[in-house]
């Protein structure tokens, strides 16, 4: 056989056995962050509706959404008669909205009415799984038309609010929305593809290197166009003011691939970027507060593992009465005082 078409026959063979591999990598990197419901864990140390049922009341949402149901509840401040606006908030990834309630009660009490929706195969709502980052926006887009649509905002002017996942969703979707009036972004990130590969480094620099090539076309092969959203498309709105937060330390959403970063580099007049030091993944609670914790959640999943169920269960309620959990989350004023004066601008 000519050498050459031998050489040939090995290479495509090497870079088919290369691209199949990858494809299997790219699939179980998505079965470990998006395949799957996204739930608040059984923890006693994440904070529940009960710690806030003193100051906060809600009420039940839902919307559809291609047959299913998207749902939620609209927070407000207990005793409250006048309002300033209508928030819509959307969530991060690995939880529900019930993880933002530390974000609720500061919004609420600036005198806001909160929206705080669970994302398509995310808690409350429909869906047997994440599907995708960009299956995100398409459920905000949803959402917005439909608090609009049915004035569920009172006709209160709407200000969107995202961490993370939910900070993305809310940039992207601003293409199309110049009639809200703010929205406030904290620890976002541009690119769904850029976002997957940074968690893959989380758990191997070496899977990292291998994917990078070629992480583009297996998203388009594997999650389709229509799940590739850009964040960056949301900078096109040139009405809506925006307020863009994150911290430079941030482990998650890389400060150089994130929003804050893009918008430093192209300022634009609707644009303004809060940037700290430090603050980690979610730079409103205070540094301390992080560090809190991640020393109590040491400590339960330890007391998780006592074999003898009477013994657990002991060291379970102990655990539980040694803390309040609303008094673990504290407010970093820096953060928190930059999102509020922003707000009260509108």
């Amino acid at each position: 056989m000519n050498p050459v078409l031998i050489a040939v026959i090995v290479i495509l063979s090497v870079l088919f056995l290369y691209l199949a591999s990858m494809m299997v990598l790219f699939a179980a990197v998505m079965r470990k962050m998006l395949w799957i419901r996204g739930k608040d864990p059984d923890n006693p140390c994440y904070l529940r509706f009960e710690d806030y049922a003193d100051v906060l009341e809600r009420k039940a949402y839902a919307c559809g959404y291609y047959g299913k149901s998207i749902r939620g509840y609209v927070y407000k401040e207990k005793g409250r008669r006048s309002f300033c606006g209508f928030v819509v908030l959307a969530h991060g990834l690995f939880g529900t909205h019930v993880q933002y309630l530390i974000d609720i009660d500061m919004l609420c009490r600036q005198g806001y009415i909160v929206l705080a929706y669970d994302q398509y195969g995310c808690g409350l709502s429909d869906g047997k799984n994440q599907e995708s980052l960009g299956t995100g926006v398409y459920v905000l887009e949803n959402v917005l038309r439909d608090v609009q649509k049915r004035n569920i905002n009172s006709s209160l002017p709407i200000t969107l609010y995202g961490h993370s996942w939910g900070a993305y969703c809310v940039l992207a979707v601003l293409k199309n929305h110049p009639e809200v009036v703010s929205c406030v972004a904290r620890s976002g990130f541009l690119s769904p593809t850029q976002t997957g590969l940074n968690a893959l480094l989380h758990f191997s620099k070496a899977a990292y290197v291998l994917m990078a090539p070629v992480v583009y076309p297996i998203s388009l092969l594997l999650i389709g166009r229509r799940n590739m959203v850009s964040a960056r498309r949301g900078f096109r709105n040139a009405k809506t003011r925006i307020l863009l937060v994150h911290a430079k330390d941030d482990p998650m959403v890389l400060f150089r691939e994130s929003q804050a970063a893009e918008a430093e580099k192209h300022p634009r007049p609707n644009v303004r970027v809060f940037v700290t030091a430090e603050g980690g993944h979610n730079s409103l609670i205070t540094v301390q507060s992080s560090e809190n914790y991640r020393r109590l959640t040491k400590e339960y999943g330890a007391i998780a593992q006592v074999a003898d169920p009477e013994e657990r269960k002991r060291r379970e309620e102990e655990f539980v009465s040694s803390f309040r959990r609303k008094e673990q989350y504290v407010l970093d004023d820096a953060v928190s005082g930059a999102i509020l004066s922003f707000l009260e601008e509108d």
